[in-house]
């Protein structure tokens, strides 16, 4: 099945610099772009609002507790209110530049090119602090699990929580093993790039981390280029990359369920929407939308 363009920002509405994160949410998608502009759009690609949301580069965000979070290389996390974009808080604690944002049920994850994770409860005060030691380029959470990747290895900490004693955090290092960013988890499956970049290889999140094989797709119509974007939805993930590609795949049965060009633009970042529509940010700051045909 191919995927197709179905609608595009223009020369006018673009982004100002490559789209670096994005998030779909209440039927808005959300844009952060080199030069710290955050412009959100509506379904069909128009510009509803537009901000300066960090200093320079909107690396990550995301919604916690209903809110905009958005951090960049100013190491600081902005949380906003999602509907009117009133600036309600603003958090520090990291001293380099944060690269990803990760909510969960309960909790929100930082991690910085300093190689800390910082953990913050759903008062966004500061937890706990998990060193790394490496630079943190993605996070994906699994319960107690964090599994930690910069360009050549992915760490797996336990956090024990129950056992923190006045703000220190405790964390055991179980494994680690190579692989680069991004990372998705798709159920109990961790979905990560092999160091070259290209290829997606899939481990279980259950104690041992076997490993449960690759997503490879028939006939070399996997990518051909490094791996930039992921995005997960129930059993579905989504990738794009340097190829100027989109694809979607089934991960329990590793099966290309479909794939689309953006013609002449590598992807940086991606999210879905309510009906499946496929928002791809891509390098030059054009955003486009595309759907299953």
């Amino acid at each position: 099945m191919s995927l197709n363009i179905v609608a595009s920002t223009t020369e006018e509405t673009k982004q100002g610099g490559d789209v670096i994160s994005m998030i779909f949410h209440n039927g808005k998608v959300f844009t952060g772009a080199e030069g710290g502009k955050l412009i959100i759009y509506n379904q069909d690609l128009t510009v509803h609002k537009e901000l300066q949301a960090q200093f320079n580069t909107v690396n990550s965000m995301c919604i916690f507790n209903g809110d905009l979070v958005t951090t960049g290389n100013d190491g600081l996390i902005k949380v906003w209110s999602a509907d009117t974009l009133e600036l309600k808080n603003t958090l520090t604690g990291h001293d380099n530049e944060i690269r990803k944002l990760l909510p969960t049920a309960d909790r929100l994850y930082s991690g910085d090119m300093n190689g800390k994770v910082k953990i913050w409860s759903r008062e966004l005060t500061s937890q706990f602090t998990l060193s790394c030691v490496e630079e943190v380029w993605d996070i994906a959470v699994a319960g107690d699990i964090c599994f930690t990747v910069r360009d050549k290895d992915i760490t797996c900490s336990e956090i024990k929580f129950q056992e923190n004693v006045d703000g220190d955090t405790k964390f055991v290092i179980l494994t680690s093993f190579e692989g680069r960013p991004p990372l998705a988890l798709v159920g109990n499956t961790i979905c990560y790039c092999n160091r070259p970049g290209m290829t997606i290889k899939l481990r279980s999140t259950e104690k041992g981390h076997a490993e449960q094989g690759e997503l490879q797709a028939e006939k070399g119509q996997g990518h051909h280029k490094i791996i930039t974007a992921m995005e997960a939805r129930g059993t579905l993930l989504y990738t794009g990359g340097y190829d100027n590609t989109v694809k979607i795949w089934d991960v329990p049965s590793k099966k290309l369920i479909a794939s689309g060009t953006t013609v002449s633009s590598s992807v940086q970042s991606l999210t879905v929407g309510d009906d499946g529509s496929i928002y791809a940010g891509l390098m030059g700051g054009y955003v486009i939308k595309m759907q299953k045909q």
